[in-house]
């Protein structure tokens, strides 16, 4: 279409095909002097809006959607489509509504400038409590919130409401822990998509405009429950998971139980459980302490160990915990955190409570306590004087790699066993156990036949004085001791990735404001192409930054070996 000199400035209306409304497609001249862009007449949010620039140029740059919106013409003029109101009954499509929640302002802020640049209607703000309120009083096509913000978490507090009271809205995280991004791929059902700090402009807009292609969301939301509900609902498969996970252990599937008597206290333990998480009770109920306290009796009685008691306490809550995970999809998360660390703590009540119950039968007897503790395959029983071990358990001869006939001959040395250098704690124990009849529990090693040292733990009591003899126990260290080699390595690597997760936030952060601001600037239309190319070398070298703080995670991530 060629428009005529008169044709300047008048519309020509439009029909859409179907009488449901009208579009003007208005030829439009630059007004402003000296080239300047012109202002349309009759426009602006109270007239109508704009839809789309048909011809025209302006001095060979990109036409600025967002100034076109409010009504600046290019300097060369042209053809716009123009959305009549003002009673002429056509009203243009509506912008797709967006929540943008983040505590950092200047990451907000710039968010909040590309989307509105990008024809979107934003609404932004900073805490959890005005995103709520704005939840409950707008309606919303998008949500884009930040993962953490006050509290860790707390973007998934919005996640759950936009999804309770605006179904159809679809939902975005952002996130500038790096480190969270496995964590968000298990969870990743609950949102249309997440992004890591500092994101990529186009990769958001992408994702938001695939939102408007598509429309609202049709499907049904899923019926969201509590994690009580949970346990209840999966009471059976987590005792079945549970009973696996145990028999795996050769110490405790040597036990000569049934299944039932395995299973024990479970089934009745997870309601009360559950009725613990939904009135959100600081203590266990009555109920759950007499089921806890049967628990320790019975288990004394079967022949279980305090650690075998505790092995199966951390077994089930394990399994507690994968059930949760592969619920998310249904759970309610503004609760999940606070139940989940809830969890821990009852059943850290709940295996208290059973070991006291369990101790308590054991017989106060100190000639059955003697026996029984003789007959412990973990704990070494020594009777020596001051050279020679006189009688030892089976439990210490295999510490120390040697039969019972080497006992009897005389041949275990404990004296000669000790290395020089803790010959001085030696002799101040047998001191004590002159003056005082016991000795205070001291660590030292012995040196095997094989070439290895044994640490252990050790605490005797006298037996006679002429000649002095001694009743010791001997507890292995070698397995706490590689344990806690690996604790410091472990905690030496936490501290070094803490410091360095730290750090990448706090760079993510202005690095994703940067982002958005270069981004706005790129697509500034009176640019020019000096400026263009120190913006576009500004792009290069955030990018530069994003890869190489990137790298620096991941190769922290890989922890210790």
């Amino acid at each position: 279409m060629s428009p005529t000199a008169g044709d300047m400035g008048h519309p020509r209306v439009c029909g859409n095909g179907d009488g449901s409304g009208r579009f003007v497609l208005r030829l439009v001249s630059n007004s402003g002097r000296h080239g300047a862009p012109g202002l349309l007449p009759g426009t602006g949010e109270k007239h109508g809006g704009f839809l789309g620039w048909l011809e025209g140029s302006d001095g060979g740059r990109k036409m600025d959607r967002a100034k076109l919106a409010r009504g600046v013409v290019p300097a060369g003029g042209g053809v716009i489509l123009w959305c009549m109101r003002d009673g002429l009954g056509v009203s243009q499509a509506a912008a797709t509504r967006v929540l943008v929640v983040d505590d950092d302002t200047a990451v907000l802020r710039s968010v909040e400038a590309v989307l509105v640049q990008s024809g979107l209607e934003v609404s932004a703000v900073e805490t959890v409590a005005e995103a709520l309120d704005l939840i409950g009083k707008k309606q919303f096509d998008v949500l884009l919130a930040d993962l953490n913000i006050g509290e860790p978490g707390d973007g998934f507090t919005m996640v759950g409401a936009m999804r309770r009271v605006q179904p159809k809205a679809s939902t975005f995280i952002l996130t500038g822990y790096p480190d969270i991004e496995s964590a968000i791929l298990a969870i990743r059902n609950q949102v249309d998509d997440y992004f890591v700090k500092p994101l990529r402009v186009d990769q958001l807009l992408m994702a938001i405009e695939g939102t408007r292609a598509r429309g609202s969301r049709r499907v049904q939301a899923p019926r969201i429950r509590s994690v009580a509900e949970v346990l209840r609902e999966c009471a059976t498969d987590i005792c079945e998971r549970w009973f696996q996970e145990v028999i795996r252990s050769e110490e405790v599937s040597a036990l000569p139980l049934s299944k039932e008597e395995r299973i024990d206290h479970v089934p009745e333990l997870l309601p009360e459980l559950a009725n613990q998480l939904q009135e959100h009770a600081k203590e266990l109920s009555a109920e759950a302490v007499r089921l806890s306290q049967k628990h320790g009796r019975t288990r004394y009685h079967q022949g279980y160990t305090i650690p075998q008691v505790l092995f199966e306490t951390r077994i089930l809550e394990k399994v507690i915990c994968d059930i949760i995970e592969e619920n998310l999809l249904t759970l309610n998360l503004s609760r999940l955190v606070p139940d989940v660390l809830e969890i821990g703590q009852a059943m850290q009540a709940h295996v208290e409570i059973s070991i006291r119950a369990y101790q308590a039968q054991i017989p106060s007897s100190l000639q059955t306590s003697f026996s029984m503790l003789y007959k412990s395959p973990y704990l070494g029983v020594v009777i020596a004087d001051e050279h020679r071990v006189i009688d030892a358990n089976d439990a210490f001869l295999r510490m120390v790699g040697y039969n019972r006939d080497e006992l009897v001959r005389g041949e275990i040395d404990w004296l000669a066993m000790t290395p020089e250098r803790y010959r001085s704690q030696d002799f101040a124990a047998v001191e004590q156990l002159r003056e005082f009849g016991a000795c205070v529990p001291f660590e030292k090693e012995f040196m095997l036949p094989d070439g290895r040292m044994l640490p252990f733990l050790i605490g005797a009591v006298r037996l006679s004085i002429e000649p002095l003899q001694w009743s010791a126990y001997v507890v292995n260290l070698t397995e706490q001791r590689k344990l806690q080699a690996a604790e410091r390595k472990v905690r030496e690597w936490e501290t070094k990735y803490a410091v360095i997760n730290r750090l990448a936030h706090e760079v993510n952060n202005p690095l994703a404001a940067l982002v958005f601001t270069t981004h706005l600037l790129q697509t500034h239309p009176d640019l020019t192409e000096d400026m263009r190319t120190l913006v576009d070398d500004s792009v290069g070298m955030l990018l530069r930054i994003e890869e190489t703080v990137r790298r620096v995670l991941a190769e922290s991530q890989d922890g210790p070996s």
